[in-house]
């Protein structure tokens, strides 16, 4: 059942600092440069983590996608939950048409996000507002972080009001905080800490790709 307690208006919250004190304090601190962890962008604590993936997709054949298990067995490598596009370089490189494959950074593509709300609804206690972050993206533009709060089914109304500059949201959490969801500005995927129930219905899903992440596994941009 889709979360629709709350109502499908929004609204900024006041204190945006102080909604995502929280968070921050939950965030393992970045230690190098080049090598990031799970927990460097969902909090630590937590059960279980997952990683979605975005599909692969070419601009030449939009209708035409590729899942990363896919892109790994044509590249003749292992798949796996720390899997980077480094190793699929060689696929990436040889699309049917066009240059090259790309996949989505800064945040999930469209259907990945819908089946996210449909799952999140399922595994959410009825009437919570969630809660919807923009902070890195904001601050590269000399911008204060901004926290939406609102229903889950929200967020497609959230993204458009807020603009395509920003991607994200970069993270959303319910007001239980039973599960925080993120995507870095320069990730090709999205990250879930949660239950390990709900960690099992992502993974089930049949329309996302999902794996479950160790905390400490290393995270990578495209």
């Amino acid at each position: 059942m889709q979360n629709k307690e709350v109502a499908d208006k929004f609204m900024p919250e006041p204190d945006p600092e102080q909604v995502l004190s929280w968070l921050r304090e939950r965030l393992t601190p970045s230690i190098h440069a080049r090598h990031h962890v799970v927990t460097e962008v969902v909090p630590e604590g937590f059960p279980a983590y997952v990683r979605v993936f975005h599909p692969w997709w070419l601009e030449e054949a939009p209708g035409l996608r590729r899942t990363w298990r896919e892109m790994a067995e044509a590249a003749c490598v292992r798949f796996h939950g720390e899997l980077t596009s480094r190793l699929l370089r060689q696929e990436v490189l040889n699309p049917p048409v066009g240059e090259q494959w790309e996949t989505t950074e800064a945040e999930a593509d469209a259907d990945t996000r819908q089946e996210l709300v449909r799952i999140l609804s399922d595994s959410t206690a009825p009437g919570q507002a969630v809660f919807f972050s923009y902070e890195l993206g904001r601050r590269l533009n000399d911008e204060e972080p901004l926290v939406w709060k609102s229903s889950l089914s929200s967020l497609e109304a959230v993204r458009g009001h807020t603009g395509e500059d920003y991607g994200g949201p970069e993270h959303w959490w319910p007001e239980d905080r039973s599960w925080v969801v993120a995507c870095d500005w320069d990730l090709s995927s999205t990250y879930v800490a949660c239950s390990e129930k709900l960690a099992d219905y992502l993974i089930r899903s049949d329309r996302i790709e999902a794996h479950r992440v160790a905390p400490t596994a290393y995270i990578h941009g495209t």
